[in-house]
């Protein structure tokens, strides 16, 4: 005990010793105090521009997006400039796979509910095809002649909306909730591929050049008035690749986790700003080498800005649209629509973003298109 206290005291004697201790200024370095023309740390202007780390299943994959991005670009490009028929096959193509995909979901895919879906998703698609036929009582084979404005056929849904019910009463797995989500996915996926048939087959109007005879494929008639739906794509997929690549190197704060683990607001703005930027710059120089993004009836001297709006509505709304159709997969547990396009799911995984910059890029363009003497036709417009 006597050895303990010793200790102690000897301890206390030290650390009075060291409070006592005067300090030399000199031995001790003081923190500089931060002026404005004072230098900062570099570390920490470092830390703030780390790049990520990629690691070798990163890279992998990275080429593998790149390389199934190319392949795909191979087949729809060449679709898109040619229209026509041609672009009516692979978009209806891809609309079968998209179908398909929506219901393996729900894990509700039988030959009646395929079936059921795929005609509710295709008359709302190719509603603006039955109805000019019904009024005009022929048939005429240029498919452009049909897509002259964007309809959201009411009849159309409320049928629709009756067999996607009745199978809740031929099914007994088939419940009230997998109904309501075949009628909002149907509504959503059929007017989205409308959508994408009036982008690339209204514009052909706005030339004055342009032929309206079948398979004629020339300058004027394929490439002008492909340049909209071009520059909606390209748009979004600038978008996604820049939000992808810059939350890869630079991400580092979640935007929504519970939805999309990955995605980060560096991506977000990443994104939104090369696509408003590279998408404007193309936009300008296509209307200025003859080109005109909304047609001739519109010409960049008096209404370039509608170049800039539409430029910074396609990436937001692109960036919506891919938060929409993550949040599904998540509720459903699945990791992708489908496995069709190696290193980027199914065609919904692809086509995702792309149906809410379509819807959003036609409804723009179609309130352009009500627009005379300076006002805005609304009776025109809610038709």
């Amino acid at each position: 005990m006597t050895k303990k206290n010793n200790e102690v005291e000897i301890v206390e004697t030290a650390t009075k010793d060291v409070e006592t201790m005067p300090i030399n200024s000199n031995d001790v370095e003081l923190p500089k105090r931060k002026g404005f023309f004072s230098k900062r740390d570099k570390t920490e202007g470092e830390k703030r521009i780390h790049k990520n780390e990629l690691s070798d299943g990163a890279k992998k994959s990275m080429r593998t997006r790149i390389i199934s991005a190319i392949v795909g670009l191979a087949i729809v490009v060449p679709a898109i400039f040619l229209g026509d028929w041609i672009y009516f096959g692979v978009i209806t193509f891809a609309m079968i796979i998209a179908c398909y995909e929506i219901l393996g979901c729900t894990n509700k895919r039988t030959l009646i509910t395929v079936i059921v879906y795929f005609l509710f998703v295709a008359s709302i698609a190719y509603w603006p095809v039955f109805k000019t036929m019904l009024a005009e009582g022929t048939f005429v084979s240029k498919i452009d002649h049909y897509y002259q404005q964007i309809i959201l056929p009411i009849l159309v849904t409320i049928i629709g909306t009756f067999f996607a019910f009745f199978l809740t009463v031929i099914y007994k797995d088939f419940t009230v909730h997998d109904a309501c989500f075949m009628i909002a996915m149907a509504i959503l996926v059929g007017f989205g591929f409308q959508c994408l048939f009036y982008l690339r087959y209204f514009p052909i109007t706005q030339f004055s050049d342009a032929t309206v005879d079948a398979w004629k494929f020339t300058f004027n008639n394929t490439v002008k008035p492909s340049m909209l739906l071009v520059f909606v794509i390209i748009s979004t997929f600038m978008t996604d690749t820049g939000a992808y690549f810059v939350g890869v190197f630079f991400g580092k704060n979640k935007m929504n986790e519970r939805i999309s683990p990955k995605k980060t607001w560096e991506g977000f703005v990443g994104g939104v700003v090369i696509s408003f930027i590279l998408s404007s710059v193309m936009g300008i120089v296509s209307t200025v080498c003859g080109c005109p993004i909304f047609g001739e009836t519109y010409n960049l001297g008096n209404n370039w800005y509608l170049i800039l709006i539409l430029s910074l509505l396609v990436p937001l709304f692109a960036t919506l649209g891919d938060f929409v159709f993550s949040s599904i997969k998540r509720y459903w547990g699945i990791k992708d629509y489908g496995k069709l396009i190696p290193g980027h799911g199914g065609v919904l995984d692809r086509l995702d973003s792309i149906f809410f910059s379509v819807i959003v890029a036609s409804i723009f363009v179609f309130m352009l298109t009500k627009i005379s003497d300076g006002k805005f036709d609304w009776a025109g417009f809610l038709i």
